[in-house]
This record gives C-alpha cells, sequence and structure tokens, in this order.
C-alpha cells in the first residue's frame, strides 16, 4: 500500500524523495515545539458579508438615531473606532448637536451600499478584540479570523508591536469596506430643515459589518477633535402702523420698544416686555434668550411670530487652535411692518366719546368687508408704561392694573339686554309664528308661571300695536311671550338664529385674543349647572330670558358689531379683520389678509327688510328709546338699545347701530359697563352716534 508520504512524493525525481521527507518531518518537528502558529505578515482573505448585510447595518444605526437612542448607536460602531473616540466624547457630540439646534426630529435614509476601501490600520489590542468581538474573530475589520500571535501567551500586547519586540507593520493595501449614502433631514425648531447628505463606511466585523464612524458623519469640518457651537443675531422687531402711515408700535434706535400714539388703541395695540426665566423654560426653544422682547397683549402679543421675524444662527465647528468654521446657518428675518386697518381718527373720537365713563368698550367695523376700524376701551391704557415707565415726555406712569389692558371691545363679554330683540323678531317671522302684519300688546307687566316680569320703568303702549312701536319702545312684555310662541313651534329656532350671528363663538378675529361670549342653548345647559349646583335642560324660562339678552347669555362688542352689521347688509357675516398685510423691509409681502365671509344669515331677504325698518324706528320714532341721542342725525341710522340686568344695581348700556340703513357702510356696537341708572338709549347711543359722526363728516 502507498503511504500517504508516498502519494505526495509521486513522480518526483529520483533522490528527492528522501529529502523531502526529511524537510518535512523538519516542518511537523518545529511545529510541535512551537507554542502556536506563527504570525501572519499579511490579512488572510475570510468571508466578506453580502452588501445586504451592509445596508441592514445602516438601517439598524440609523433608527437608532431617529430615535436618539445613542447606546445603539455606540454598539454597532467597530472596536477600533470605540477604543479611538470614547463613549463619553460620542455620546456627548450627538447631545450637543440635538440640543444646540433643538432637534425636534430626524427622518433618515440610506441608500445601497458600494464596495469601498477603508484606509490599513494597525491590530487591535487582544483584550480589546476580546471584549467587543467573539472568540476567533478579526480585531479589525478585513482582517483574518485566524488567531495572530498577538493573541498567544507569549505574544506581546502591545498593538503594531511584534513578539520579537520590533514595530509591526500596518496591513498592506486598503482594507475592504463599503460605503452606504445617507440623507439626514433633520427637523429643528433654531434651524429650520436641516438637509445634510452623508456617507457612512462599513467595515467587516466578526460575522457582519460594523460602522466605521468617526465626527465627520455629521459635519467634516470638525475633524477628529472638533466640537459644535452656536451664535444668534437679534431680529429688529417690526412696527406696527395704520394704513395712513400712523406708527402705532416701533423699536428705536436704542432698542427700546415704544408706542408713539401712547394709549390711543393701547389695549388692541398691546405690549412687550423682556422674556423672564419661567418665559424660557418653554421659549429658549423658539431660539428666545435673556434680554428679548416677547408680546404680552394685544396684536403685540398675537402676531409675535410676524412682529419678531427670525433671528440668524449659526452653527459653528471649532477645533483646538483653529478658527471656528460654520457648517450651517440661518439667515435674519427682520419682524414684518403690520399694516392695521384701525383708524386713528375714528379711533380718537370714539374714545372722546366715551371718555366721560370709566369702563366702556366700543368696536366699529366695514359692513362691506368685516375691517375692523375701531376697538376702544377705557379705561386708558399707555403701553409706554410697560417698557420705559413714563410717557414720550418723559412723564411719569403709574403701573397699569388688568382692568386697564383688557381690550373691553374683544375681551369683555356682558349681557346684551333689549339689543337682542331683533333676533326674536326675526325667529318669529322666519318660522312663520308671526307675520309683519300681526299686532301684539305691550302691557307694563306679564306674568307667565307664577313669574311676573315688566318693562322698563313699567312702560306700556295701548291696545295691539305694530312691530315698529313696539321695538321702539322696546317691549319686554311683547318680545317675552313672542319668544315663547317661537318655541312651542320650534325649541331652538332662536338659539340656532342668535348661533349663525356669531354669538357664543369666537368671531375668528386674527391676531387678537378674544372672548367668545356665552349663548345659553340646549348644548350648553347640557354640561353647564344652575344656580341651584344642578343640570338642567333648556326650557321655557331660557328662552324668555335669551329673547331680550339676559339670563346667562354674555357677548362682545365686537359680536354686537358684526351681528349689526350681517343685520345691515342683509345677511353677510364677515370674519373681522384687523391685520392688513404684514411687509418685510424688503417690501416682500409674507401675510396679506382677505375680505373673509364666516357665514350666510339663514333670513330671507324680506324677514331681514322688515326687521330693519324696526330698527329704524328706535332712533326715528316718537317712542323710540334712541330718537333724542339721534335728532338732527342726516344719515339714516338704524340701531338697538340694551339695558341689560347685571345683579346689582347698575345697568350695562348698549346700542349697536349701523347706517346708512340700506347698503350700510359703518356698524358700531358700544357698551358702557355698569353704568348708575343707565340705559342704552341714553348713554350708549349718543357713543355710537359720535363714532358715526366722525366717519361721515371727517
Amino acid at each position: 500500500m502507498t503511504s500517504r508520504w508516498g502519494s505526495l512524493l509521486e513522480g518526483r525525481a529520483p533522490g528527492t524523495g528522501k529529502l523531502a521527507i526529511l524537510a518535512l518531518a523538519g516542518f511537523v518537528t518545529l511545529s510541535a515545539c512551537s507554542s502556536g502558529p506563527a504570525p501572519t505578515p499579511y490579512p488572510t482573505p475570510v468571508p466578506t458579508p453580502p452588501a445586504a448585510a451592509a445596508k441592514l447595518t445602516a438601517q439598524q444605526y440609523l433608527a437608532a438615531w431617529t430615535a436618539g437612542n445613542f447606546e445603539a448607536m455606540w454598539d454597532l460602531l467597530a472596536p477600533i473606532d470605540q477604543a479611538r473616540v470614547g463613549h463619553a466624547r460620542f455620546v456627548a457630540l450627538h447631545r450637543q448637536f440635538a440640543t444646540l439646534v433643538h432637534e425636534t426630529g430626524l427622518v433618515a435614509t440610506p441608500g445601497d451600499p458600494q464596495p469601498a476601501a477603508l484606509p490599513p490600520e494597525a491590530r487591535l489590542p487582544a483584550a480589546v478584540a476580546r471584549g467587543s468581538q467573539q472568540p476567533g474573530a478579526s480585531s479589525t475589520p478585513g482582517l483574518s479570523g485566524a488567531p495572530s500571535a498577538s493573541e498567544t501567551p507569549s505574544a506581546s500586547a502591545t498593538p503594531g508591536v511584534s513578539p520579537s519586540g520590533s514595530e509591526e507593520s500596518l496591513a498592506a493595501g486598503p482594507v475592504p469596506g463599503m460605503a452606504v449614502p445617507v440623507s439626514l433631514a433633520f427637523s429643528t425648531d433654531l434651524l429650520g430643515e436641516m438637509s445634510l447628505q452623508r456617507t457612512m463606511m462599513l467595515g467587516q466585523g466578526a460575522s457582519t459589518w460594523q460602522v466605521r464612524w468617526n465626527p465627520e458623519l455629521l459635519f467634516p469640518e470638525l475633524g477628529s477633535d472638533g466640537t459644535l457651537a452656536l451664535t444668534r443675531q437679534t431680529s429688529p422687531r417690526g412696527r406696527i402702523v395704520s394704513r395712513n402711515g400712523t406708527v402705532f408700535a416701533m423699536t428705536r434706535r436704542d432698542g427700546m420698544r415704544v408706542y408713539p400714539q401712547e394709549s390711543l388703541a393701547g389695549q388692541a395695540i398691546g405690549y412687550v416686555s423682556k422674556v423672564t426665566a419661567e418665559d424660557l423654560k418653554t421659549l429658549s426653544a423658539k431660539g428666545y434668550r435673556p434680554g428679548d422682547w416677547v408680546g404680552r397683549s394685544g396684536l403685540e402679543h398675537g402676531a409675535e411670530a410676524l412682529l419678531r421675524g427670525t433671528p440668524g444662527f449659526k452653527l459653528l465647528a471649532e477645533r483646538p487652535g483653529m478658527d471656528p468654521v460654520t457648517v450651517f446657518h440661518t439667515p435674519v428675518i427682520p419682524g414684518a411692518t403690520l399694516t392695521i386697518s384701525l383708524h386713528p381718527d375714528l379711533q380718537r373720537a370714539a374714545e372722546a366719546a366715551m371718555s366721560r365713563y370709566p369702563r366702556v368698550g366700543n368696536a366699529a367695523v366695514d359692513p362691506r368687508t368685516g375691517e375692523v376700524w375701531v376697538l376702544a376701551s377705557l379705561p386708558a391704557f399707555d403701553p409706554n408704561a410697560m417698557t420705559l415707565g413714563t410717557t414720550l415726555r418723559g412723564f411719569p406712569l403709574a403701573r397699569p392694573g388688568q382692568e386697564q389692558i383688557m381690550d373691553k371691545a374683544v375681551l369683555g363679554a356682558y349681557p346684551t339686554g333689549s339689543s337682542f330683540k331683533p333676533f326674536t323678531l326675526g325667529a318669529a317671522l322666519q318660522t312663520r309664528t308671526v307675520t309683519t302684519a300681526t299686532r301684539m300688546l305691550c302691557p307694563g307687566t306679564w306674568t307667565y308661571s307664577g313669574f311676573t316680569f315688566k318693562n322698563w320703568m313699567r312702560e306700556s303702549l295701548a291696545g295691539f300695536r305694530p312691530w315698529v312701536d313696539t321695538m321702539a319702545l322696546s317691549c319686554n312684555t311683547t318680545y317675552m311671550p313672542l319668544s315663547i310662541l317661537v318655541y312651542e313651534r320650534n325649541r331652538t329656532a332662536l338659539t340656532d338664529l342668535q348661533a349663525s350671528f356669531g354669538y357664543g363663538q369666537p368671531t375668528g378675529i386674527a391676531f387678537l385674543a378674544e372672548s367668545p361670549g356665552v349663548l345659553p342653548d340646549a348644548a350648553y345647559f347640557k354640561t353647564h349647572k344652575r344656580w341651584t349646583g344642578k343640570y338642567s335642560p333648556y326650557g321655557p324660562f331660557d328662552q324668555i330670558q335669551l329673547a331680550i339678552g339676559q339670563g346667562s347669555f354674555l357677548g362682545t362688542p365686537l359680536q354686537q358689531a358684526m351681528a349689526y352689521a350681517a343685520w345691515g347688509n342683509r345677511g353677510t357675516l364677515w370674519r373681522p379683520r384687523i391685520v392688513l398685510k404684514a411687509t418685510l423691509p424688503n417690501g416682500q409681502v409674507v401675510y396679506q389678509g382677505k375680505p373673509t365671509v364666516h357665514r350666510k344669515i339663514p333670513l330671507t331677504r324680506p324677514v331681514m327688510d322688515f326687521v330693519v325698518t324696526t330698527l329704524r324706528a328706535v332712533v326715528t320714532s316718537p317712542l323710540g328709546t334712541a330718537t333724542n341721542a339721534f335728532a338732527g342725525f342726516p344719515i339714516a341710522a338704524a340701531g338697538k338699545s340694551g339695558t341689560a340686568e347685571t345683579g346689582g344695581p347698575d345697568p350695562d348700556a348698549w346700542f349697536p347701530a349701523f347706517a346708512p340703513m340700506n347698503g350700510p357702510s359703518i356698524a358700531v356696537a358700544t357698551v358702557v359697563v355698569t353704568v348708575p341708572l343707565g340705559t342704552g338709549g341714553d348713554f350708549a347711543a349718543p357713543i355710537t352716534r359720535r363714532v358715526m359722526e366722525a366717519y361721515f363728516f371727517r
């Protein structure tokens, strides 16, 4: 039989077999005496994981990044990079970036891996390799999985040093790897959307690919030792001006915010103050810093985003001994100038007419477009008190209270009294409960279910009277029983109509805080307890009270002005508009307010025309509650007084109106709050007339 060794020597030249056998025997003897295999001078080829595995590793890394799981990211790094970078620096750099820019989200998308060459590197210390990889695996991506001399007890534990003590050579030639293109889309509060295109390098690990990480995966400018920093350039705050150029708010060259018109429309314009430490808990994410102004009320608050503009930010890479390098920046966007619809002359006339009363609210609007021309409120408020502490001429201003700062035109909600009677008549006519020819009584008192209701000062009219008389005199004892007739025909007709006119809901005016008021309908009483502490459904007594704007009802002057504008224009309820446009210093319009119809009123034109004729009688009839207030007024105005009980001795006096009665060009609503012995016709109507005079005869 031929031996194993003989088979190896077949075909050899004569005389060579013995030498070969001796050589082979010597090799075996040397191997047996050695403590391990001789070190290999070059990497030994091992199976390479497929490209699909590279993409999977990239996806895992990016998914961890998206979730902010820096520990999971760290675990996917090659051990040689973990040793080079260090866990603390790796985590700190990622957290620093997320914190500086106020990162709110990341969408990371890997592309298809492509073969790439990694630079040659020395072997990793055996101790590091054993702590990070499986036994027998190469400690360096791309190196042989066979044990090397450095992994044996007699080998040196120092990387790059051979067992004999001489310096070990680097792997000859590049190490095989994979390059994965990566799209990073960061959402941030401070820098907006950041889109970065990067390449993630992967190296071969024990059984799959590992991420070969360095700070350049974030920004190349970081190098191997860089950190990030953020600088900010403040944006100048925009002005608030009227259409004719009157400046209501501006920032001086010294940075102080001032209000040239002082208390004129002070509540509507609002004020600013410096941000506080408490503010910064939420506002720092939007780029605010100590010393910044922030709007606190009125337009200054509501239009903060437009007025403030956007600070410019620079994200810098800083390296020791080198100048900072900008890696990402956003430009400074100055605050926009707000052009508003308030008419300074009308506003001034309204405030002058209101000045004899301590607490008043007034709103004037354009019935054709919904533009707001007047928002007036007393007691007066000078916003300079909150910034300068003085008037523009230097006279000290006391710190204002909330009563002064509150804009009663949009935030003051009060019972409206008899100014609600047109809605009761409209619902009765629309449901055909009555006709325009129907006549009703107006006695001094009226009793329902054991309760007696009365007219103001127990006034009365003899016999059955037409609607123009009962509206002119404002007969509670006519419209209360009328509301019950409507209730018996359709329980929601009255409340549905009042809701269509915008009561019990915000008007939708942009950039101003407002009260929605209260419309106490069936839905309201399902969630609100009575004075007894119990729930009970909407019923006849609620209808009676609502018919004359009492009970739980509350409305604002702006709601009243918009609703009466809809009576005047015969059915269009506009969304009120005070900001006409916002313009950057370069002329770019970044906001454009346009006339917007809120809804159409569900009343027929004949019904609306007839109700308007009864409102005209309020200011022309000998019985009219506002006839004296509008005596000699040459424009055909129409409106309705309201004297609302408040639970105390002093009522709220109302007068909403529009003019002319056909095709009106202005609607005004005034409330004088808790005026002693006040009535709408005597106290509020003269103010409404003064505003109309300023409009028609300016």
